[in-house]
């Protein structure tokens, strides 16, 4: 588990401002007429697969302008480490901001700071945030995009394929 930690953390989240390796979805509106209820579409329970294990992402529904989600990841059976994460307006527009934690909860960054995906586009069940992409298909798919930068300054894209789960 301990390699799975190392090789996991040395991919950089401090990804591309624009990432231009991701389509973005057509939007529904311009960044000024987006709100919080255009990001409902991915509130649930999700269970799939990524990082070569099994993955779970939650996403709460809309309230008081943000969402908020967790992400687990879990290989051979034990927790790699986890995501707090937030659908939000910022001063520079709306973004996806999260915090890592390993399993015994210390936090990968340091306490002010979080990893920022600003926001790119939304669709009815697309949002493109700088490398990261979620995509609902049939109403109970969810395909996540990550684009990384590796140790080596390559870029590999991760993708997570989840169902929805009644809870």
């Amino acid at each position: 588990m301990a390699r799975s930690i190392a090789t996991f953390a040395s991919c950089t989240f401090f990804l591309l401002a624009a990432a231009p390796f991701l389509l973005a979805a057509a939007p529904i509106a311009s960044a000024e007429e987006v709100t919080i209820d255009d990001f409902a579409f991915l509130t649930g329970y999700w269970q799939g697969e990524g990082f070569g294990g099994q993955s779970e992402e939650m996403w709460m529904p809309p309230s008081n302008g943000r969402m908020f989600g967790i992400f687990t990841q879990t290989n051979d059976g034990e927790l790699v480490f986890s995501e707090y994460m937030e659908i939000s307006q910022q001063e520079s527009g709306w973004a996806v901001r999260l915090k890592h934690f390993n399993p015994d909860f210390s936090g990968w960054e340091e306490k002010a700071d979080y990893v920022n995906f600003k926001f790119d586009s939304v669709s009815d069940n697309k949002a493109v945030f700088g490398g990261l992409s979620y995509e609902v298909t049939d109403g109970n798919k969810l395909t996540v995009s990550l684009l990384m930068r590796q140790s080596d300054g390559s870029l590999t894209t991760e993708y997570f394929h989840f169902n929805r789960v009644e809870i």
